[in-house]
C-alpha cells in the first residue's frame, strides 16, 4: 500500500508539473516539484481511503477516481482541502494558497448534481503521453460507470486534453472560468448500455 501511495504521488507530481492549473497556483516556485508532490500526497491518501488509485505499468501514469456512492466534497474532504491550502501557502506564499482556494471553490460549484463517478486526477509522465496509456487508466472507471449505470465527470485543467476525453465519450459540460486568462472545462459522459 505504501508503495502505491508513493508511486501515485510521484507520478502525478511529474505529470502535472507542466499543467496550466499548477502554473497558475504555484507560479514559478523554486521547489515546485516538491510543492506539487506535497499537494498530491493529500489527494492520493484520500483516494486510497475512499476511492481508487490506478497505477499504469512501469509507473508511466496514474489515475485517482471516486465511485458514484462516495460523496467527494464532504466535511473530511473540506479538511483535506484546508491542509492543501496550508501546504501551498507554505511553499508558494499566501497568495498562491488563496488562488488554489478560489480555483477549488469554482470547480466545486460546478459539480454535477446527478450521481456519477469522478475522475479526479489522471496524469501521464511527459514521455508516456500519446501511447494509449491514458486510455488504459480510464477504462476501469468507464467500465464501472457503465456497469453501475451512472455518468462520469471530470474537470480538464488543460485544453490540449479535451479531444482525448471526447474520444472516450465525454462532452464539454460546463466552462469553469478561473480568471480572465484561464478556464477549465467540466466534462460529462453518459453511461453506455452494454
Amino acid at each position: 500500500m505504501v508503495n502505491k501511495y508513493k508511486q501515485g504521488t510521484k507520478i502525478l507530481a511529474q505529470s502535472f508539473i507542466d499543467d496550466p492549473s499548477f502554473s497558475l497556483v504555484f507560479g514559478e516556485t523554486e521547489n515546485k516539484l516538491e510543492a506539487i508532490n506535497a499537494f498530491f500526497e493529500i489527494f492520493v491518501t484520500d483516494a486510497m481511503q475512499r476511492g481508487e488509485v490506478i497505477i499504469a505499468p512501469e509507473e508511466q501514469g496514474a489515475c485517482l477516481w471516486y465511485p458514484a456512492e462516495v460523496p467527494i466534497f464532504n466535511e473530511e474532504f473540506e479538511q483535506k482541502l484546508a491542509d492543501v491550502i496550508s501546504i501551498i501557502s507554505h511553499f508558494s506564499g499566501l497568495e498562491a494558497g488563496n488562488r488554489f482556494k478560489e480555483l477549488i471553490q469554482k470547480v466545486g460549484a460546478n459539480e454535477p448534481e446527478a450521481p456519477h463517478c469522478e475522475v479526479f486526477f489522471l496524469g501521464l509522465k511527459p514521455e508516456a503521453r500519446g501511447k494509449g496509456i491514458g486510455k488504459s487508466l480510464l477504462k476501469p472507471v468507464l467500465n464501472y460507470a457503465d456497469t453501475k449505470q451512472v455518468g462520469c465527470y471530470l474537470v480538464s485543467s488543460n485544453s490540449r486534453n479535451i479531444s482525448f476525453y471526447e474520444r472516450h465519450g465525454f462532452y464539454k459540460f460546463c466552462p469553469i472560468k478561473i480568471n480572465d486568462s484561464y478556464s477549465m472545462t467540466g466534462m460529462w459522459r453518459d453511461f453506455v448500455h452494454h
